[in-house]
């Protein structure tokens, strides 16, 4: 870089609470200035001559911005960035926090599936109304996960994390993704994306934590649903507009599928008027399943080691979002 020292700008961060690492990271970057801005109008202010943002931006925040040269995203998922116009088509390169969230999104994708397959869900709305009744229905109703097939789409931290958790459990693998590469012993095939209806085929168990592209856009509609089996589960855990929420309202209508989850959805938050909300062998969370007490600690890690590279000058930065691609 051509200045003597470079200025990182803290931006809003939600719960995250970033600025509690300033004290850290300003021992180990001496010339460095640190900045920090808990709202977009304050941001706004003090992005003009900054080199690096950590943490949510605007359409404000960009256009104010006139130094800026990497964004570092606090989420996994970037689209929310890439949408604001200009970001695309500029010269800052723009992070993301992939693999921070693939724990917990993994273990979220498990405790749905629990809900249904352990009768978790039923015993709650029993538990509501004081009743005991129910206990032979529901389990009657149990499955066991031994032998059935975990189905993954898109393998990447968060696909990843999920696999090493169904194999646990001795599920059998397979997962499709964009851009398939070492398939980890476990699992039993990883393959391209073109080959998504033999999951959907062969899967007890289909989890998408694909990212949201235009590839994969409204990717699993009516036809896609009526491939999988009638007692399978649909879970979906990385963005909203992958699957059709009217095409799986309609299929869990017709009792074609044995049930289906959701953390995200296609606008958020979901309207009050969908029909999902009525749906018995629905499960609605408010896109909640990233949240860790530990999603503040990853972040930072993920940022520093960014933050060595960049003060060297070496811009292969990890997680570097190809950013016409959209991941």
């Amino acid at each position: 870089m051509s200045k003597d020292f470079m200025k990182v700008l803290i931006g809003p961060n939600g719960d995250m609470d970033l600025e509690n690492s300033i004290p850290e990271l300003s021992d180990q970057f001496p010339d460095v200035e640190f900045l920090v801005s808990t709202s977009y109008v304050e941001a706004a202010q003090q992005v003009v001559d900054v080199d690096i943002m950590v943490g949510w931006i605007n359409q404000a925040i960009l256009e104010a911005a006139k130094n800026l040269k990497w964004i570092q995203s606090i989420s996994s998922g970037t689209n929310y960035y890439l949408n604001i116009p200009g970001l695309v088509d500029s010269d800052i390169l723009l992070t993301s926090a992939s693999g921070t969230h693939g724990a917990c999104l993994a273990e979220s994708a498990m405790g749905m599936i629990f809900a249904f397959t352990r009768g978790i869900r039923k015993c709650i709305q029993s538990q509501n109304t004081r009743q005991w009744s129910e206990h032979r229905y529901i389990r009657g109703n149990m499955k066991e996960l031994t032998g059935s097939t975990m189905g993954i789409v898109g393998f990447g931290a968060s696909g990843r994390a999920l696999a090493r958790r169904a194999f646990a459990f001795d599920m059998r693998i397979v997962a499709v993704d964009m851009f398939p590469s070492d398939k980890p012993e476990y699992v039993d095939y990883l393959w391209g994306i073109d080959q998504l209806s033999d999951l959907l085929q062969t899967s007890d168990y289909v989890v998408i934590m694909a990212p949201y592209t235009d590839q994969t856009k409204a990717m699993i509609g009516t036809e896609e649903l009526a491939e999988m089996k009638t007692s399978a589960m649909l879970v979906i855990m990385s963005r909203g507009g992958i699957v059709d929420q009217d095409a799986l309202a309609k299929t869990l209508k017709k009792g074609h599928l044995f049930a289906a989850a959701s953390d995200v959805f296609s606008p958020e938050p979901l309207s009050a008027n969908s029909d999902l909300w009525d749906l018995e062998n629905m499960l609605i969370t408010p896109h909640i399943a990233g949240g860790t007490q530990l999603e503040g600690q990853y972040v930072t890690q993920i940022f520093f080691e960014n933050l060595k590279r960049f003060v060297r000058g070496d811009y292969e930065l990890k997680n570097l979002v190809h950013k016409k691609r959209g991941f």
